[in-house]
């Protein structure tokens, strides 16, 4: 039976044992990276954008606040998942655990970087959902938060990866200076008590702490309605396909992955990819990235026309419906407007 226990201001659940098959953890529980904040959405092991919020897309739209894709804390408990590799990284040695998601299709891991206060206790209940293991390995996350933590940004279902404070030390030596010095522990993947002790391992001076975290937001959708000319259809068959894309995904792969035909007789091979990729946007252009200098002079004499390679949809972590019509030289005069689910 789940028990649960106060330790200063923090929730503990007694954990249960899951078998991840772990290596024995390295010894040296030091922390050294750079406390510079980004929003690094990996949305798929195949898909990874970066991308600043709060600044304009440059077709008109804004990122969107990340927030608005974040999931509840019962969620985030059934997807959390610890994953080893065999092979290391700049950033991670090989056999180490880290934090991973169940579901990678529908959701995907952020990292934050957020500075919280220690005054009057940091405001965060604790659950250990994975743990007992000798080595310390195990998962814990965030319960809830109140205080100092739901100030600083934390939410629940948040696991803390790693912990830093920043102190400035006096150094007298014929003129006063000051010296920074950063002090850190790692916590990925650990149990409770490991991470109740790199939480309270710095001097009461610390006033407060940099958390780094991983927390599974949903991944943002495109509905994208398809539409072929009807030249190509067979008699009495709907020429509009609707199919829907992740926010991050290059236009011309995530259509062929889901069965969308390119077969433009007559169309030039695009100098990028090779292939026949041009597309009009009929619906939804502020949904996506920005034409380079290149695309914008190619696209001149057609400003609703995209090179489907050069084109990532949902830019700017954005949702929304794109209509958008494909084989361009196929279509005849007079098969006229589209009357698309999406047409205005």
């Amino acid at each position: 039976m789940m028990q649960r226990q106060a330790i200063l201001c923090f929730l503990l659940l007694v954990p249960c044992i899951v078998v991840f098959g772990f290596i024995s953890p390295n010894t040296n529980n030091g922390l050294s990276s750079s406390s510079s904040i980004r929003f690094l959405s990996s949305l798929s092991s195949a898909r990874e954008v970066v991308y600043e919020t709060g600044k304009p897309t440059g077709n008109g739209g804004i990122f969107e606040d990340p927030n608005i894709y974040n999931i509840g804390v019962d969620k985030a408990a059934e997807l959390w998942i610890a994953s080893v590799k065999a092979d290391g990284s700049q950033n991670r040695e090989a056999g180490m655990p880290y934090l991973d998601c169940k579901s990678k299709e529908t959701y995907f891991v952020d990292d934050e970087s957020l500075v919280i206060s220690r005054d009057g206790g940091m405001g965060m209940n604790l659950i250990e959902l994975a743990g007992g293991r000798e080595d310390g390995y195990g998962i814990t996350i965030v319960e809830s938060v109140s205080g100092n933590a739901e100030k600083a940004g934390i939410v629940a279902g948040d696991s803390i990866v790693s912990v830093q404070a920043l102190s400035s030390v006096e150094v007298v030596d014929g003129a006063s200076s000051v010296e920074t010095q950063e002090q850190g522990y790692d916590c990925e993947c650990r149990d409770f008590d490991a991470t109740i002790g790199s939480l309270t391992s710095f001097d009461d001076d610390v006033d407060s702490l940099i958390l780094n975290i991983k927390r599974i937001r949903r991944s943002p959708r495109i509905n994208v309605v398809v539409e072929y000319p009807p030249s190509q259809c067979g008699e009495g068959v709907d020429n509009k396909e609707t199919v829907s894309l992740y926010a991050g995904e290059i236009l011309l792969t995530a259509l062929r992955n889901r069965g969308i035909v390119f077969e433009d007789r007559d169309a030039g091979q695009c100098d990028y990819c090779g292939s026949k990729c041009m597309v009009k946007i009929d619906i939804g252009s502020n949904l996506l990235n920005p034409m380079s200098t290149t695309e914008a002079k190619f696209m001149k004499n057609n400003p609703k026309c995209r090179l489907a390679c050069k084109t990532v949809v949902g830019y700017g972590m954005q949702e929304g419906n794109i209509r958008m019509r494909i084989n361009l030289n196929e279509w005849k005069p007079d098969e006229g407007k589209s009357t698309s689910i999406f047409a205005s």
